[in-house]
């Protein structure tokens, strides 16, 4: 008897940790908002005087794990920039140069999973709010990115923000 009783106790643990590996996994929509959640991290100018080098090499080693190699990018300010992951870590490098102190925050509003669950399309807005001149700039545009599920997980292949407004 008692080794049935630990044959059936086996199998009930068994059945709770799959149940579990099952229902704790995040979801694709999760992982999606993780992923630009940590960009905004990423990117952010903290103000203790970040060694543009080492901005730079942080960078460059984060947006491997935030972006496909060729990512396309549309942002009207940013007119030189062809695209590709090597000239975005340069831009946002620069980023240390114009604001002493900078946030990034990101609110996807939707997110529109597509091509059997491998590609996504996120819109929503992005608030810049940063430190320059003495002055506290705060700049919120639209924006949309594209996500492609890649093996090493769910990374944007595009990032598209609105022209400002004039003012």
């Amino acid at each position: 008897m008692p080794r049935r009783w630990l044959g059936i106790g086996a199998a009930v643990v068994g059945v709770a940790v799959l149940l579990y590996a099952l229902l704790a996994r995040k979801s694709d929509e999760e992982l999606i908002r993780d992923q630009l959640e940590r960009l905004g991290r990423v990117v952010r100018v903290s103000g203790d005087g970040e060694n543009l080098i080492f901005r730079g090499a942080r960078l460059k080693k984060e947006f491997e794990t935030l972006f496909v190699s060729n990512v396309r990018v549309d942002i009207s300010e940013l007119t030189t920039v062809k695209g590709g992951r090597e000239e975005l870590v340069g831009v946002a490098t620069r980023a240390g140069t114009i604001y002493r102190t900078a946030d990034v925050d990101i609110h996807p509003d939707s997110i529109e999973l597509i091509a059997d669950d491998t590609s996504a399309k996120v819109s929503g807005s992005a608030t810049i709010t940063g430190e320059r001149g003495g002055s506290t700039n705060r700049d919120e545009r639209k924006v949309t990115f594209g996500f492609s599920k890649t093996k090493e997980g769910w990374l944007i292949d595009s990032v598209v923000v609105t022209p400002r407004r004039e003012e």
